[in-house]
């Protein structure tokens, strides 16, 4: 019996029954912690191909191709041929047929396509279908920059005069606004803010390098300060002394200075309030940025922005639609933004209004406008009203930095075309899609001789087999053709985060916007029996074309029993047996995940029809998992969301 360490040979023989292999590789002996280990070694690394578009909840490159890889060799398989595949660019699916469900990113159909598989997939959401199409055949940086080059042109020649600069040596990057919002009891109209810092220069590894330890506003007269003293906690102005860290908004509430009536983004409409310009940050050729107050200059420039846009409408190619109000997150409606525009600065619209009419117009390929579509939909992420600031970084947050819309206090306007600074240029994004046709990227891979992660580069041929997407409901028949050799996928989450209502603020810049079906998502009234009956219905769809003597395999976590439940009944509604389960890092990374309370493992379940599930399959135990992974640690969370799973699923395992 293969042992690739001691603890997950004992694990991968508890799963077997000790019994002669007829399984697959991944459902006998999956080195778990060792593709753990490359998730967390690899959650700093960029793969260009998905840096294309912004997507929620990919799952590591890695990962996914170790999980592929393992559904195809068999049981009898040893350690040092998976390694040896994994490391291998080779085609090693040459003639097989990866299928997945929930397309979304693309990371299951991208990795399969890099194995040398046909892959194939559905997903309701028309943008996900299109990220994922260029993803398996982006243009060439030689087709696309010329192109681009005469959009830039054309942007620049029409539009730089909305970006007035303060001297002929600067460039504004970055404009700052408040929102003046009113009182809903006595109608007082004022700022709201949460802190009076717009900067702060503290020595942050990869912060912006100022004169100022920290740049301040006044929220009587708005005028700014600038403090060599980083340990600075309050100035006058006004004839008021005020404290930089206070403000009238905190705890998701603003308190009326005039009534101390508290209200909320809904109550307020903050969406749509007025703004107040209150700051721009310049860069400045050989010398440090500078954030200066705004100009007669400036406002003109966004009076000839509205004025524009009202002249020019016809000539310019932006959605006015409204937005979905029946939403499973009333953001951004209940901020008082009804319609798509609203989401963004007469500016803006007028920009990328242009850009997209730009594509539309002219005469250009299939894969070529779609790739230029999706470089200006990408660009959207940082340049809508909805974008704040991270202060200690000077740079800006984008939309979406968490899976929700959220209001900041202080808004950031990009200046999108800006060619040398900034986050989420046109510069920035057109790059993106330029570098997304790179066969190379560089990713870590398991040293088996040695027990050790290292870092190799991978240069990956390009693909001749035949790709399929629909953007239909996996609930549908698929369409006729080559059998599935491997089905993989992800689920979307049983916790209310509907992705199409995050891809909507996208969708709606594109030709294709409607849906391609009806969004897996639990209904409130009978959230378990709806998204396991939905879910079921799409596991029976995809097993009348799963070849034989083949599993079925998806990852998931959740820290609802609910949810553990409507998988467990979607399984049995599709009459299938677990063959396998595996906890696997695939959420280690900065932010919101690392956070306690959030689960940070995903379990990777096995299924097979229940006739085909020869070999009995003990329920492995917390306990065996922590042990078995260590350097690496399962945190209070995620042991909560194993234990749920392992509950649910338990009379599930093939026990025969």
């Amino acid at each position: 019996m293969l042992t690739l360490k001691p603890r997950t040979g004992e694990l991968a023989r508890s799963c077997s029954g000790g019994l002669p292999q007829t399984n697959t590789f991944l459902e006998q002996s999956l080195p778990f912690r060792e593709l753990s280990l490359l998730a967390r070694a690899d959650r700093r690394t960029v793969d260009p191909v998905y840096a294309t578009h912004k997507w929620w909840a990919r799952r590591p490159p890695g990962v996914i191709r170790g999980l592929l890889i393992a559904a195809d060799l068999p049981g009898s398989a040893n350690a040092d041929e998976f390694w040896r595949r994994f490391r291998d660019p080779a085609p090693h699916l040459a003639g097989k047929r990866v299928h997945d469900m929930f397309a979304g990113g693309g990371a299951m159909l991208v990795e399969a396509s890099r194995l040398g598989a046909s892959p194939s997939g559905t997903d309701v959401d028309p943008l996900a279908v299109e990220i994922v199409r260029h993803e398996l055949a982006p243009p060439s940086e030689t087709v696309l920059d010329p192109i681009l080059k005469r959009l830039f042109t054309a942007l620049h020649d029409n539009f730089d005069d909305f970006y007035p600069a303060s001297s002929p040596a600067s460039t504004p990057l970055h404009y700052f606004f408040l929102s003046i919002v009113t009182c809903r009891s006595c109608s007082f109209s004022g700022p709201l803010y949460k802190s009076l810092v717009i900067a702060r220069d503290v020595e942050k590894s990869g912060g912006v390098i100022r004169d100022a330890a920290i740049t301040a506003f006044c929220p009587s007269c708005f005028g700014l300060r600038h403090f060599k003293n980083k340990d600075q906690r309050a100035f006058r102005c006004c004839g008021k002394q005020w404290n930089l860290d206070r403000g009238s908004f905190a705890r998701g509430r603003y308190t009326c200075p005039r009534c101390a009536t508290v209200s909320d983004h809904a109550q307020l409409k903050t969406g749509i309030a007025p703004r107040k310009l209150i700051a721009v940050e310049e860069t400045v050729s050989s010398a440090r940025r500078v954030i200066r107050e705004p100009s007669a200059e400036d406002e003109e420039a966004e009076i000839r922005a509205h004025e524009y846009l009202q002249s020019d409408s016809a000539a310019l190619a932006y959605p006015k639609t409204k937005l979905e109000a029946n939403r499973a997150d009333a953001r951004p409606v209940s901020f008082g933004i009804d319609t798509a525009d609203k989401l963004f600065t007469s500016r803006q619209l007028a920009i990328f209004g242009y850009a997209f009419k730009w594509i539309a117009d002219e005469s250009l390929e299939h894969p070529i406008r779609r790739a230029l579509r999706l470089a200006l939909s990408n660009a959207l992420t940082t340049n809508n009203r909805l974008c704040s600031y991270a202060t200690d970084y000077g740079r800006i947050a984008p939309l979406f930095s968490i899976r929700s819309y959220a209001m900041p206090w202080l808004s950031v306007e990009l200046n999108p075309l800006h060619q040398t600074a900034g986050r989420g240029t046109l510069a920035k994004s057109t790059q993106k899609i330029i570098r997304s046709s790179s066969s190379t990227c560089v990713r870590s891979v398991w040293n088996h001789a040695e027990s050790k992660v290292e870092r190799t580069k991978f240069n990956f041929q390009p693909s001749t087999a035949k790709s399929s997407l629909s953007c239909i409901s996996a609930a549908e028949p698929l369409c006729a053709g080559e059998p599935i050799d491997i089905c993989l996928f992800d689920p979307p989450y049983f916790d209310y985060i509907a992705y199409s209502e995050l891809s909507e603020f996208y969708r709606l810049w594109h030709t294709k916007s409607a849906l391609g079906g009806s969004p897996l998502l639990p209904d409130s009234k009978k959230p378990i029996e709806s998204f396991g009956n939905d879910l079921g219905d799409c596991l029976i769809q995809t097993l009348k074309v799963l070849r034989s003597d083949r599993p079925l395999t998806f990852t998931f976590h959740s820290l609802d029993s609910e949810a553990w439940s409507a998988i467990a009944l979607a399984l049995r509604k599709a009459g299938t047996k677990v063959t396998a389960i595996w906890p696997v890092l695939n959420d280690a990374h900065m932010g919101h995940h690392g956070s306690s309370g959030n689960c940070e493992w995903d379990l990777v379940v096995v299924c097979r029809r229940a006739d085909e599930a020869i070999q009995p399959c003990s329920v492995p135990t917390i306990s065996d998992w922590k042990s078995a992974v260590k350097p690496l640690k399962i945190g209070k969370a995620d042991e909560r969301a194993m234990k749920l799973a392992l509950t649910a699923l338990q009379d599930l395992f093939a026990t025969h």
